[in-house]
């Protein structure tokens, strides 16, 4: 397929929370889109019905009629859906656009991007800034390659839309390397809260941390509570920067001392059934934790 027609038929695989808004958008402005609900739960399913998407059974139903296809799994499983669109696909003559926004590392883009161009199957790599609800408010797409310009022609109106250049793995970079910021501040933050609760100090020092760092927590205030839901993720998503930035031989202390603080966390428990609601109450979780 050379060309894509005005509003095509859009895939999006599978529908979490970011699909479903990403969704809503598309349907609003007259897209139709279509989803694999072959296998997903009762919950999924009736978001499904809810959200306007077409349940259009199997993958390989729902690519075969697909003009257009979206990734939005997790980073950890984007390959292996990836591999199977190209099972599905191998002997058909739909060349559907292959976009993965799942903030893969550079190694999966480029993988990815070479088993589906080896069938002639147009690929975009990219990522998303942002949460579900920011969407399509402040949330930002981030894509790269050669395809980019056909995903400004069909979003452009309906999406913020940053582009980071032709290189294919650059959205992933942007992505890594943006949360990197984020991500080793709170490191740095709970490495600090470990050892003022080792010394008895963390009360008294989380209090002069936030006298004499009033921006830094109000940063803090949009990711840290978060964490003890979501810290197995970004151990990973640091694990794979540090590799991405080790094989480019770049400096990668940072990413590597992020997922190595943040794996000492998650094996110690202290955040398991938590739901803190802010970042003094993050903090104070930090008493819990022993060392020996």
């Amino acid at each position: 397929m050379d060309t894509i027609m005005t509003e095509p038929v859009i895939a999006i695989i599978s529908l979490g929370d970011m699909g479903t808004q990403i969704s809503r958008v598309l349907i609003e402005n007259k897209f139709r889109v279509i989803t694999a609900g072959e296998g997903r739960s009762e919950k999924t399913l009736e978001n499904i019905h809810n959200t306007g998407v077409e349940n259009t059974g199997s993958l390989k139903d729902t690519v075969e009629k697909a003009e257009v296809i979206i990734s939005l799994t997790s980073p950890e499983r984007s390959l292996r859906l990836a591999e199977n669109t190209a099972m599905c696909l191998k002997d058909s003559e739909n060349r559907p656009l292959y976009i993965d926004l799942n903030s893969n590392t550079s190694a999966v883009a480029l993988s990815i991007e070479k088993l589906l161009t080896q069938i002639h199957i147009p690929f975009l790599n990219g990522a998303v800034m942002g949460t579900s609800k920011d969407i399509p408010y402040t949330a930002e797409l981030v894509i790269s390659g050669v395809n980019r310009n056909k995903f400004f022609d069909l979003f452009g109106n309906l999406f913020k839309i940053k582009d980071a250049g032709e290189k294919t793995e650059a959205a992933s970079a942007y992505k890594l390397l943006f949360s990197l910021v984020n991500k080793g501040v709170n490191a740095l933050f709970f490495e600090t809260m470990t050892a003022a609760a080792h010394f008895g100090i963390l009360d008294e020092l989380n209090k002069s941390l936030e006298d004499f760092l009033p921006g830094t927590y109000q940063d803090l205030l949009k990711t840290t509570p978060t964490y003890p839901q979501h810290i197995f993720r970004r151990i990973d998503e640091m694990k794979g920067l540090s590799e991405m930035l080790k094989n480019e031989n770049l400096p990668n202390v940072i990413a590597s001392g992020t997922a190595e603080t943040f794996d000492k966390v998650y094996h110690s428990s202290i955040f398991e059934n938590e739901k803190p609601q802010g970042v003094l109450e993050t903090f104070q979780i930090f008493k819990k934790l022993k060392y020996t």
